[in-house]
């Protein structure tokens, strides 16, 4: 007897192996971020590893322990991350510049900044996740953590300077979301 594949599982196969293939690609690309050769023995390692994460990703997934559902338009941060490490390589470069020859003391922060935690929903995690690695990305600083029960970011600055894109925009989300009624005029 023959197992005929339902549509509901037919398409559950198209999406696992979607997940799989896209976990698979960013695993590959990463490797190849951190090695920076494509040497044969390496790129077969690269893919054996890649591939042996991208199982577990998708098993996690499939599993539903990990909700991880961002916004496409998200991505438009991206550029502004970018300039955050070129000018936060400045920043740390002239800070290091004035401790070494100039003798002078540099001082950094660890800082509590609002930030509306959300929910356990897929989007709320992503949110949280694609903060978190926005503001550790960055030479400067670095969560540390992230209190949902205070709805704030403890986060650790080299040097203390203002706060940057990511955190004055979670800063408003925070506000906005503590004083629902403050922006309706009621």
């Amino acid at each position: 007897m023959v197992d005929r594949p339902t549509p509901r599982r037919s398409r559950l196969d198209r999406v696992t192996l979607w997940t799989w293939l896209g976990w698979w690609a960013a695993l590959v690309i990463v490797w190849l971020v951190l090695v920076d050769t494509l040497r044969g023995d390496e790129a077969i390692v690269g893919t054996v590893a890649a591939g042996i994460g991208a199982t577990v990703a998708t098993a996690v997934h499939r599993r539903g322990y990990i909700r991880f559902r961002p916004r496409a338009a998200w991505l438009r941060e991206a550029p502004y991350v970018a300039a955050a490490v070129l000018v936060d390589c400045g920043l740390l470069a002239a800070a290091l510049w004035r401790r070494v020859v100039r003798r002078e003391p540099v001082h950094g922060a660890t800082i509590r900044v609002p930030f509306d935690h959300g929910g356990d929903s897929g989007r709320d995690g992503a949110r949280r996740a694609l903060v978190n690695f926005g503001v550790s990305m960055t030479p400067n600083s670095y969560v540390v953590d992230i209190d949902p029960e205070a709805d704030s970011l403890l986060v650790h600055r080299l040097v203390d300077v203002p706060l940057d894109r990511i955190l004055r925009r979670e800063q408003v989300r925070a506000h906005a979301a503590s004083n629902p009624l403050e922006g309706d005029g009621r």
